[in-house]
């Protein structure tokens, strides 16, 4: 197992709002943010920080980049090869860590080169600027205009700049947004390349699908708690999302009690206009040929992907209503106890 990079013990941090108090109306009170926060990332380790909108993820993101200081807590970082940790502070932070940010306004006549030499100058390390823009795909348009960039183009701008001080911690927030199919899958290959360097990344999204293909674990973020963090094949074993077969068809919904003998396998079924949907466990090996036995016409067979939502309705013990319209009594979510009874 490779070298433990980073650790947050127990870190805290809350937004200051305005308190709407009559008594004290410009009064400050402290607002959503991160809570007694644990987690280690590994050198070389790509880990997803996933979440729904709103989780405290872009928050976990700024304290990791050095912008915000925690309120409590530590943060370590390994300085050396070897597997000390020591507390490290945030303008320590800023100089090893990369942070690509979700949106980033890039505009105005000045020529991507420029732009990026302008900023790697005050870094010290304008000589890795050619050098740079070519990893990111950027040499064809160096002398563009920032106004003329794509949202894709802008995309791999920040980046870039991320990548300036050849950080040993890259963050990037959101950072397929904007791009297409190829300059996605160049994205993954440079990002994979990093890794192999012993790059650790963080990547921050609010969508499972789409990342488990290239994060080597997951880390679940709902109201700025950390519900769980692994292998995606180990937060699907312990919650019992994996194994999952979707089924869609048309007309009426067959009876899946008679030909399914394990009526607990059949997780969700829904009929509308179009047809049936049902999603079901994959006990059995011979369903598909039971379905076609039956005469059921069957138009889709698919692996059912995890969502976040299935991901927090399981580690909380809430149901689907409750996370959806926010019927949660206080700022913070319960977590339910591994093995405790429903």
């Amino acid at each position: 197992m490779s070298d433990v990079v980073l650790e947050l013990e127990d870190a805290a941090f809350r937004h200051s709002i305005s308190s709407r108090s009559l008594s004290k109306p410009f009064g400050k009170t402290q607002g959503s943010g991160i809570f007694s926060l644990n987690l280690k990332l590994r050198r070389g380790q790509i880990l997803g920080l996933v979440g729904p909108n709103g989780a405290g993820k872009t928050t976990l993101m700024r304290i990791l980049a050095g912008i915000y200081p925690i309120q409590k807590g530590k943060i370590k970082y390994n300085k050396s090869k070897s597997n000390n940790l020591s507390s490290i502070s945030e303008m320590e932070l800023r100089s090893v860590v990369g942070h690509m940010p979700e949106q980033v306004r890039w505009q105005g006549k000045t020529t991507v080169k420029r732009a990026l030499e302008d900023i790697a100058e005050m870094r010290g390390v304008a000589f890795r600027v050619d050098g740079i823009l070519t990893m990111v795909g950027l040499s064809e348009m160096k002398d563009s205009e920032l106004d003329q960039l794509s949202q894709g183009m802008r995309q791999r701008l920040t980046l870039a700049t991320a990548l300036l001080g050849s950080p040993k911690i890259l963050l990037l927030d959101e950072p397929f947004n904007g791009l297409d199919p190829v300059a996605i899958r160049a994205f993954e290959k440079l990002l994979n390349e990093l890794a192999m360097k012993g790059v650790s990344i963080i990547i921050s999204s609010h969508r499972v699908a789409g990342m488990v293909h290239i994060v080597d674990r997951l880390a679940l973020l709902h109201k700025g708690q950390l519900l769980i963090e692994g292998t995606l094949k180990d937060i699907e074993s312990e919650f019992e999302l994996d194994n999952r077969i979707e089924i869609q068809g048309p007309g009426k919904m067959p009876n899946f009690e008679k030909i399914i003998t394990d009526s607990n396998s059949i997780l969700q079924s829904q009929h509308t206009e179009l047809g049936w949907t049902v999603v079901v466990r994959d006990k059995d090996d011979n369903l598909l040929n039971k379905l076609v036995s039956s005469n059921i016409k069957i138009n889709t067979w698919k692996s059912k992907d995890t969502d976040i939502v299935e991901m927090i309705c399981s580690a909380t013990g809430l149901e689907l209503e409750e996370i959806g319209f926010n019927v949660v009594s206080s700022t913070m979510m319960p977590y339910k106890t591994r093995g405790e009874e429903e």
